[in-house]
């Protein structure tokens, strides 16, 4: 049972181990900017489908059924617009600025430090949010399957990825990813080849209890479209990215293997829904995983939710650790950002120790990942009003807290995000800066 993940735990350590030999320090803090098309291409989609995004996707389809489309419908055209409009142009002032946070873009553009502490103070809350569900998610599978309490799977998973980031940095990350995301196609496809055969068709036809309402459908897709805008892993693999055409075609592309997963798992949910209608939502995948493949196959299927906890986790550990320490000097940030990452994952540990709930730790992380979103879109079309960007930023977490109070974790908390955000845009200073991107 234990064999193979054990055997794929070494390999990922053995590997950042062997690229930390060959490492520098721009290597180690952004990839050395010299990333290809096929990298990026999965990179980003092992970062946008880790064990989180199998847990909670499926039970999204479990609860909302074929609701979950408008999440897929926002997704496609959120990354689209990222990946034609948006990626060249940071790609571009990032090589004028040698960026290494989300937070330099919009300093960059604004001539305002306050707009870089202010972006990197939110976005290392909602990359802080995909550690916990990493690490939560990926602690609850282990424990379900009854190899160690949820308490030693914690542990030890939380020290497996903070073993290789340390070792190697975001080098580690961009390359791990691209095995993690390889091993989450085949044996997710594998899994859901099965119950596909000629039950397609009447598997989306499927009518769940629990309705969806117009707001949660809103909700979803504004989630699906603007998301992709407000995570600092994705703009750091634009700066890592070699040049213009790499990165959008390895951005766009993400997009494919991505819509592929979720639809394997809108089948996975509604399949189990038609099984057992009163199931936990955060345990739908791995009640699946577990009636539905012969019991010789569990120990390969524990090593993709190992492949899918890693792939998002390291990135989130990444880029908490790096955006805590953007004041260090440049000859200590690498040994900066090593020690954030030793103190993330400490409390992350902690944090995931008493909240385990998957759903409800995706719905608030998701209309947290917002709030950045339509203040980042301002910067990146070259609109320079710090007042603008930083009254966009506070009006979606405003929107976020409102949303909170009123919904709960409900998809609907995302309207609220977005209003918000827009409605901050209407604050404005009056001295403007002049700077050419």
């Amino acid at each position: 049972m234990y064999i193979y993940l054990l055997i794929y735990v070494v390999f990922i350590i053995g590997l950042s181990l062997y690229l930390s030999r060959s490492s520098n320090q721009e290597d180690y803090l952004i990839g050395g900017r010299d990333r290809g098309s096929w990298t990026i291409l999965f990179s980003k989609f092992a970062g946008a489908i880790g064990v989180s995004t199998l847990i909670s996707y499926t039970g999204y389809a479990y609860k909302f059924g074929p609701g979950m489309f408008g999440l897929l419908l926002g997704a496609v055209i959120g990354y689209l617009l990222f990946a034609l409009w948006a990626s060249p142009r940071i790609l571009r002032m990032s090589t004028i600025g040698k960026f290494y946070t989300q937070g330099d873009l919009p300093a960059h553009t604004t001539g305002s430090v306050q707009t870089a502490w202010l972006t990197n103070g939110i976005t290392t809350a909602v990359q802080f949010f995909w550690i916990l569900l990493s690490l939560a998610g990926g602690a609850k599978v282990i424990s379900y399957f009854q190899l160690f309490s949820y308490e030693v799977a914690l542990l030890i998973t939380s020290g497996v990825v903070l073993a290789y980031v340390l070792a190697s940095g975001y080098k580690a990350v961009v390359l791990t990813d691209v095995v993690q995301a390889i091993i989450i196609l085949f044996f997710l496809g594998l899994l859901v080849y099965g119950i596909v055969q000629g039950q397609g068709h009447e598997l989306i036809n499927t009518t769940t209890s629990e309705k969806v309402s117009i707001g949660s459908i809103i909700g979803l897709m504004l989630y699906g479209g603007l998301s992709v805008f407000g995570l600092a892993d994705r703009y750091q693999l634009c700066y890592a990215a070699k040049d213009e055409r790499s990165l959008k075609r390895g951005m766009g592309l993400a997009i494919v293997p991505v819509l592929l997963i979720a639809f394997l798992l809108l089948l996975l949910g509604l399949y189990v829904y038609r099984q057992d209608s009163t199931l936990d939502p955060d345990m739908v995948f791995v009640y699946a995983a577990q009636h539905i493949m012969e019991a010789s196959w569990i120990p390969l299927l524990l090593v993709l939710f190992f492949a899918g906890l890693m792939s998002t986790a390291d990135s989130a550990i990444f880029a908490v650790a790096s955006h805590t320490s953007i004041s260090i000097a440049p000859d200590q940030k690498v040994k900066g950002v090593r020690i954030a990452t030793v103190l993330t994952v400490l409390l992350a540990f902690v944090v995931t120790y008493f909240w385990r709930s998957i759903v409800d730790i995706t719905i608030v992380g998701g209309a947290l990942r917002m709030t950045m979103a339509v203040a980042m879109i301002y910067v990146i079309k070259g609109n320079k009003n710090k007042g603008r960007f930083i009254g966009s930023a506070l009006g979606g977490v405003a929107g976020l807290v409102i949303g909170l109070i009123i919904f709960g974790a409900k998809p609907t908390l995302a309207i609220l995000v977005l209003v918000g955000s827009l409605l901050g845009l209407f604050y404005r200073t009056k001295k403007e800066v002049s700077i050419d991107n």
